[in-house]
């Protein structure tokens, strides 16, 4: 509300200036104002050549989809003509106030940047994209007000020369509905979620992994992998019959190495067996490494002697 009395006090204060000195004011040329909504489809669409074009402003019935725009260029009545450097106002905005000034209410203000090779400059709002300020008011006040889209153009002249009356021009007029409203005020955020979110206590949001591929579903199945697992666990063992048939020919016994080296070959199949089942590596690795270690030993005292085949 501060933001706005200054507006008119600025206004005032460049109006009776000019008027003092000059009666020349700032007006606008090719002045476009389109509404749209998010699909393209018009919904509204004027153009003013001047500022007296805009003496009969549009009421429009807000839509949650509707996109504003509002383009123009700056020049003075006088002449008509393009704005000097030294005359482009210093201060343009687009203002949101009640239409009604005996029924006043909080006021929304939006800068707005004039390009200075063209002293032109335009105004887009999008009913979605609306401050949560300006929600927030229109969901409080209801949809008993008409609200005015006012642009005001001022400066603080250089020189007298330079010396334009302030411009105040509504250019449309917005109801809101109660169901539009309503949507506005579920979007409003609380005072305990404004709190809560200027303290640091909100909850994380939550993560969820989505794999492309479940490890179970690209798992063999179970009959191929029991297959698998025999023979992984058979075949060393008729490998090393097969190395051994000729040797144990001319023998009627076994000796304590050999019989060492048959039990620790044996134990390291059973241990990798158990392994792949899903014993722990910190069991299987000190184990493998003890039985590997007696498999070495009376291996190389068993297999050391010469043997005809």
């Amino acid at each position: 509300m501060q933001i706005v009395k200054a507006i008119v006090r600025f206004i005032a204060v460049c109006g009776i200036c000019a008027f003092a000195v000059s009666a020349s004011s700032y007006d606008i040329r090719d002045a476009r104002l389109s509404v749209q909504s998010f699909d393209g489809s018009p919904r509204l669409t004027e153009k003013f050549a001047t500022k007296h074009d805009a003496t009969q402003v549009k009421v429009l019935d807000a839509e949650a989809d509707d996109v504003i725009r509002f383009s123009f260029s700056i020049a003075s009545d006088a002449s008509g003509e393009a704005m000097d450097l030294e005359m482009i106002p210093q201060q343009t905005w687009v203002v949101l106030s009640n239409a009604d000034p005996n029924q006043p209410t909080r006021s929304f203000v939006w800068p707005l940047r004039v390009r200075e090779s063209s002293a032109s400059a335009s105004f887009h709002l999008r009913m979605d994209k609306l401050p949560k300020e300006v929600r927030q008011m229109l969901a409080a006040n209801g949809d008993k007000y008409t609200y005015a889209l006012t642009l005001l153009l001022g400066a603080f002249a250089s020189s007298e020369q330079s010396q334009l009356d302030a411009l105040s021009l509504p250019f449309l007029h917005l109801r809101f509905s109660q169901g539009l409203l309503a949507r506005f005020s579920s979007h409003a955020a609380s005072s305990r979620a404004i709190a809560e979110a200027q303290d640091g206590f909100v909850p994380l949001p939550q993560r969820s992994h989505t794999f492309a591929t479940e490890p179970w579903q690209s798992m063999p199945p179970t009959a191929l992998s029991l297959v698998i697992a025999i023979g992984v666990f058979v075949g060393p063992w008729l490998m090393l019959q097969m190395l051994w048939k000729p040797y144990l020919r001319t023998r009627s016994s076994l000796t304590l190495p050999e019989t060492l080296l048959l039990i620790s070959v044996y134990a390291l199949e059973v241990l990798a067996l158990l392994y792949w089942a899903g014993a722990p590596v910190f069991i299987v690795g000190p184990t493998a490494l003890l039985l590997g270690s007696g498999a070495f030993l009376s291996g190389r005292e068993a297999v050391a002697k010469p043997y005809i085949l």
